[in-house]
């Protein structure tokens, strides 16, 4: 039901944002399939509720917002011309060709980002990503031979996914602690990073990566940040990272006087990136905020997250 893949995306604090995109997309397949109305206008009423839920399911995912944002802007502007049978139909078929892009646009990042890698190469990189993944799978069906530092990604431990991932593409991984970051960042010579979202002038991803970040500004290593397009959202509506971790999965016991606290994102300069790598090509931090302008944006959906933002303030 679509109902439980909503609690299983507010649950997931290990996949990656494009994974988590395409169950949401699931979600709306799912959605559109079971849901009994009497009217044009309840289906829409619930569909803009389904939307609201996956996006305050992981607010820090801008791909989430913009599957939802796609779809009920589409719904609403068929909603006068079409039966309820056909907006169910347009909305199953509006999910799966989102779900269809993101796969694909994998492969484009892929085959952009692996020019990067030389024979020889040290990549450095933090947390687990769908895109960093390909395109470290592309360089190595390409002939490359090229090794990785992946960091562990504490609490969680995302990055022994990504070690066990390469490793069994035969790539050659080194896991470090996230503390060990700096001993190792002087051995890489390519930094690569995902992110959850990327907006006019910052990008958020895991907490650690800005770490990194200063790391590759100290050593004057380049440092590339790599997602789907799908991720670009405006700041003005992207809430910005707070605190909201499980403290357990820091400190599974209570000490005296001691509190603990767990963020799981931090927002970063994007004038730390060399370029952003997406399935698009390349794109410098200046390309971006004129890309983001170009989103159009279902209002209602927008007047929804907005008071759900202003509530977790």
């Amino acid at each position: 039901m679509y109902t439980d893949l909503v609690v299983e995306i507010k649950n997931d604090h290990v996949s990656g944002a494009s994974e988590v995109s395409r169950k949401a997309c699931s979600a709306f397949a799912d959605f559109s399939s079971e849901v009994k109305v009497s009217s044009k206008e309840e289906y829409f009423d619930r569909l803009l509720k389904l939307g609201v839920d996956l996006v305050s399911a992981q607010p820090y995912m801008a791909s989430v917002f913009n599957l939802a944002n796609s779809i009920l802007y589409h719904i609403e502007e068929l909603l006068p011309i079409l039966s309820v049978e056909e907006l169910c139909e347009s909305t199953k078929e509006k999910a799966e060709e989102f779900c269809y892009n993101s796969l694909n646009s994998m492969q484009k990042i892929a085959k952009h980002g692996e020019v990067l890698i030389e024979k020889g190469s040290k990549v450095l990189t933090f947390s687990s990503s769908g895109s960093i993944l390909s395109i470290l799978k592309k360089a190595k069906e390409e002939g490359k031979k090229f090794e990785v530092i992946a960091c562990e990604s504490r609490p969680m431990f995302e990055g022994r996914l990504l070690a066990k991932f390469l490793g069994n593409a035969e790539i050659p991984v080194t896991l470090i602690t996230d503390a060990a970051m700096g001993i190792f960042a002087k051995e890489a010579t390519l930094f690569l990073v995902g992110a959850d979202s990327i907006s006019e002038t910052t990008f958020v991803n895991k907490v650690g990566t800005k770490y990194l970040c200063l790391l590759s500004f100290e050593h004057k290593i380049p440092l590339y940040v790599a997602c789907e397009r799908s991720k670009f959202i405006s700041d003005a509506w992207r809430p910005k990272p707070t605190v909201g971790g499980d403290p357990k999965e820091v400190l599974d016991f209570e000490l005296s006087n001691v509190k603990v606290e767990n963020p799981y994102y931090e927002e970063i300069p994007l004038s730390y990136c060399q370029e952003v790598i997406t399935n698009e090509g390349f794109l410098s931090p200046n390309d971006i905020p004129n890309l983001i302008r170009k989103t159009r944006l279902c209002t209602k959906l927008m007047e929804q997250v907005k008071s759900f933002y202003l509530t977790r303030a």
